[in-house]
């Protein structure tokens, strides 16, 4: 019997693969995105009507080079920071190593011939403030996919805790911080490519990534500080399956670029650190013994360093009491025997143990950690002085560390003690957001940035001297008409002189900013007097010579003419001779005081002297006819006054009332 055929069987078709569900709108990535940058910029939006502030004047207004716009871009990346400032080399020495960051200063001159203004600089500081917050989410969500025990909200809360830490305000809020945005930018961003480019295996993704860390360190000198950085993110982030330590080879380009900008930087400004400065505004590490300034004993150094640690992480859980300025004697000189120092050593101690210990079980944790250590070691002045104690703006790049460590470290405990624990990370952003809102306004101007900090830190000598000048300032540009009413402020400032000057008893130039606020209270022999000590100690000091001769001479004008005191008057201006023989106002005074008192043939001579200085002043010539006259020398009279109506013709009429 024959077999039925079997019919052929259609194989049936596939089940159609469902179509992925909709991500949760706060899970996509161009909202994630799009809600970071809007926060990092929202946060700063109320800078942009900002005037230029502090060191604003060193790297765009008072700079000559990068005045000069894109013409000025081959001497920018030819000399120290500061030179276009100073526009003297010797300058570089003020701190320790130079200062190298043409990138910067480049973009700064680019603004300059497209605005005048400050506007166009504080908006792309907020612009670049956004981009690096973008930047920081990508690199953290990217390292984080390969430790799927991190919530999907590690990054996006990483990065908003970072955008609002109200530490960054002297970054964002000051123009002249740039150079830490870009430098933290190139940095990361760096990090993110070459981490990439191992993942992929495509070797030019690490060589792009090295091109953006040599952009950061032409931005500014701590970008290099993530050489440590970038081989362990190598190491303990990566898919399954791929190679260890053969993927250190993506971080050579990295190592290249970095010798190359040291040797650029080298050939420049040198290498070497020089000297210490025996100067405490530029050297905190000094103490004054017997009239002179000697360093600090090692102890004690390494005590006040351990102190200023100890404050950085402070300010980084606790950001309050914020001030720009942290010189001497902001800082106090710290001892053993004092709790803190001892609080920074074994804490930053035990968060290094931490992270070589635990880098297995927390690799994101310690990662944080290594960050902040290793771009807090540039500045913390534990192997080289700084110039100052500590700022705000030196934790700008360990505030990335932190915010990593702390984020993640919460994560852990949420998945422990109850996912609760998580809305800990909002609240953060929230209070920080709001106490960076809060502190943006005092950045305004110098004016208000020194007069409101000066309150909150009274200890600083640079920061009370800066008070005392913006003081002075603001009295000097008022009208005439209501300076007698606003003395205030030259009181003010005087008080704020004095207190500098109790810190650091040989500031030139507090001495010579009080000798000004005197000068204008008419206090002419305190004003003298400062004046004077500047000169006692440094006898070259110009803006004190100049000063000077003015005090005397209008001290030497209030005696004659104000006071009848003719004797103090030729004491006075005496005095202002001597040091400017040639001085014309002097000569006029000395021969108003000797003809006043009856020596024709002095005033002669001295009006005669005027003169000879101001041969094209009718006025001058005049009053050497008036002094030959009284001399009884008419003919000569007569062709001096004859000399004084060709050059202004009617004086005679003006001077005779008409006769």
């Amino acid at each position: 019997m024959a077999k039925k055929s079997k019919k052929p069987q259609v194989a049936a078709a596939p089940p159609s693969p469902a179509a992925p569900a909709a991500l949760p709108w706060f899970l996509r990535l161009r909202v994630q995105l799009g809600g970071l940058f809007l926060l990092a910029c929202l946060l700063y939006v109320n800078t942009l009507g900002h005037d230029f502030a502090l060191d604003d004047a060193i790297v765009i207004t008072d700079n000559v080079i990068v005045q000069k716009g894109i013409a000025g871009w081959p001497e920018l990346f030819s000399y120290d920071t500061f030179y276009g400032f100073f526009q003297d080399e010797s300058k570089a020495s003020l701190v320790a190593g130079g200062r190298y960051r043409p990138l910067t200063l480049a973009l700064f001159a680019v603004e300059r011939q497209l605005s005048e203004g400050p506007f166009l600089h504080h908006l792309l500081n907020v612009l670049w403030y956004g981009g690096l917050t973008l930047v920081i989410f990508l690199f953290l969500r990217d390292l984080a996919r390969t430790r799927p025990a991190l919530p999907w909200w590690f990054a996006l809360a990483t990065a908003a805790l970072f955008a609002a830490h109200p530490l960054h305000t002297e970054v964002v809020a000051n123009i002249k911080g740039r150079d830490e945005i870009l430098a933290l930018l190139g940095a990361v961003g760096a990090t993110l490519l070459v981490w990439r480019a191992a993942e992929r295996e495509w070797f030019w993704g690490a060589v792009a990534g090295a091109g953006l860390f040599f952009l950061g360190c032409l931005a500014k000198e701590n970008a290099i500080t993530f050489l440590a950085v970038i081989p362990p993110v190598l190491l303990l982030f990566r898919e399954q399956g791929k190679t260890g330590l053969g993927r250190l080879r993506y971080y050579l380009p990295t190592v290249v670029a970095a010798a190359v900008f040291l040797a650029i930087r080298s050939a420049v400004i040198g290498f070497s650190l020089g000297e210490p400065v025996m100067e405490l505004l530029n050297n905190p590490f000094l103490e004054l013994k017997n009239g002179n300034w000697v360093a600090l004993s090692g102890a004690d150094r390494l005590a006040t360093v351990m102190h200023t640690l100890w404050e950085y992480l402070r300010l980084l859980f606790v950001p309050t009491g914020l001030v720009h300025d942290y010189y001497p004697r902001a800082v106090p000189v710290q001892s053993w025997g004092a709790l803190t120092p001892w609080l920074g050593l074994l804490l930053h101690l035990g968060l290094a143990g931490y992270a070589l210990l635990r880098w297995r079980q927390r690799p994101m944790v310690a990662l944080g950690i290594l960050i902040y250590l290793a771009s807090l070691s540039i500045v913390s002045n534990v192997f080289f002085s700084v110039g100052t104690n500590m700022s705000e703006r030196f934790l700008f790049m360990p505030s990335l560390g932190w915010a990593v460590a702390l984020t993640a470290g919460l994560a852990a405990l949420s998945e422990r003690c109850g996912r609760g624990l998580a809305w800990v990370i909002p609240g953060l952003v929230l209070l920080f957001g709001v106490a960076t809102l809060v502190r943006n306004p005092v950045w305004k101007d110098n004016f208000t940035l020194f007069t409101t900090d000066v309150l909150r830190q009274p200890n600083s000598a640079k920061l009370r001297n800066a008070a005392g000048g913006v003081r002075i300032d603001r009295y000097q540009q008022l009208p005439a008409s209501s300076q007698a009413a606003n003395q205030g402020l030259l009181t003010a400032a005087r008080e704020d002189l004095n207190a500098a000057l109790a810190i650091h008893p040989t500031y030139l130039n507090a001495y010579l900013l009080r000798g000004n606020a005197n000068l204008l209270l008419k206090d002419y022999d305190a004003a003298i007097a400062d004046y004077e000590r500047v000169l006692a100690i440094n006898v070259d000091y110009q803006a004190a010579q100049d000063n000077l001769l003015i005090a005397l001479v209008s001290a030497g004008r209030n005696a004659g003419e104000e006071r009848g005191d003719l004797a103090a008057a030729f004491s006075y201006l005496g005095r202002a001779e001597q040091l400017a023989p040639n001085d014309y106002e002097t000569l006029r005074l000395l021969g108003v005081a000797n003809g006043v008192s009856g020596r024709n043939d002095l005033a002669v001579s001295y009006f005669g002297r005027a003169a000879q200085v101001q041969p094209a002043n009718a006025d001058a010539l005049w009053n050497y006819g008036t002094a030959l006259y009284n001399a009884g020398q008419i003919e000569a009279a007569q062709q001096q006054f004859q000399a004084a109506e060709v050059i202004k013709p009617g004086i005679r009429a003006e001077r005779l009332g008409g006769q």
